[in-house]
């Protein structure tokens, strides 16, 4: 299997070719960066080195070395250096630059699966598919890391550990996601969790994204980010079937067409097998339509910007 990183400098781009690389994930990986050319001919020498024994190709290159390349990853998107109050603010710088690359891919690698990682995810995952005009089972967006602090918090509250819990976050990534109580489970039994509890926890999310950026790192969940993106490689490589949240193009699931959002997925060697159709409490319903009416505002500027115009 060949995989293609774009971004690879970034903080999420150098974490996910090394641990797709240390988890030998692939055959070949060719890491695509931007202007940093020394940075990225470094980390080629440094992955490259730490994976030999494995005999995982890892070099550097540039986008006429896509060709024969069999997942893309995207976390490629301009450098920020405001602290942002919300993801959507990224949006119009990224536009361009998500429909050049896949235009790009779309010339050089067709029939590729594309992950993208970059934000806000859905109307950018929204792009990638209207853009290169490609089945909408070979675009994932990815966005998995609000279904792991779900878990977390969801673990804390109970006072057991993480790897006792499943919880599942649907709709927008950003402030109006919805995190499904009604399908959680604690020690694999459904939980009770009262309104106190739920705001509790629904509380604490924007406390996160509120303590990252405020640390003015200038990087991103990039490790968290490595290592849900290898889960999706992996079910892909060996056509697993697992199930796992990523924003999906809709096309009547949920509702809801012409959109991209978080929704659980099963995820095979073609890509997007099936997008799974999960009951929802009242409450997580109207949370959802809140969630999908904002990002019908992205797609309308997404579609603006593409020329799309819909009856």
């Amino acid at each position: 299997m060949k995989i293609a990183v774009l971004g690879a400098t970034g903080s999420i781009g150098s974490p996910t070719s090394f641990y797709l690389a240390a988890q030998k994930l692939a055959d070949e990986i060719v890491m695509i960066g931007g202007k940093r050319q020394n940075v990225l001919q470094q980390l080629e020498m440094d992955i490259a080195t730490s994976v030999s024994s494995q005999d995982v190709l890892v070099r550097a290159g540039d986008y006429e070395d896509l060709p024969g390349t069999d997942i893309v990853i995207n976390t490629a998107a301009p450098h920020s250096k405001v602290v942002l109050k919300d993801r959507n603010e990224m949006l119009a710088p990224n536009i361009s630059l998500v429909k050049d690359i896949s235009l790009k891919i779309k010339r050089h690698c067709p029939d590729a699966i594309i992950i993208n990682v970059n934000n806000p995810i859905e109307p950018l995952n929204y792009v990638t598919y209207l853009a290169g005009d490609f089945d909408r089972r070979k675009v994932i967006g990815y966005s998995a890391n609000d279904s792991f602090r779900f878990r977390e918090l969801l673990a804390a509250d109970y006072g057991v550990k993480t790897s006792r819990v499943d919880g599942l976050v649907i709709g927008e990534h950003g402030s109006t996601q919805v995190l499904l109580f009604s399908s959680a489970r604690v020690n694999g039994k459904p939980i009770s969790a009262d309104e106190q509890r739920k705001e509790r926890i629904k509380a604490e999310i924007p406390k996160i994204f509120k303590k990252l950026e405020g640390l003015k790192a200038g990087r991103t969940a990039g490790y968290t980010c490595a290592v849900g993106i290898a889960a999706t490689v992996h079910a892909i490589k060996y056509d697993t079937g697992a199930m796992l949240p990523c924003s999906a193009v809709l096309k009547g699931e949920y509702g809801y067409n012409n959109l991209s959002m978080t929704v659980p997925v099963i995820i095979g060697k073609e890509g997007i097998r099936e997008i799974e159709e999960w009951p929802l409490a009242p409450d997580e319903q109207a949370e959802l339509a809140i969630s999908t009416s904002t990002i019908a505002s992205s797609n309308k500027i997404v579609e603006e910007s593409l020329g799309i115009v819909r009856d």
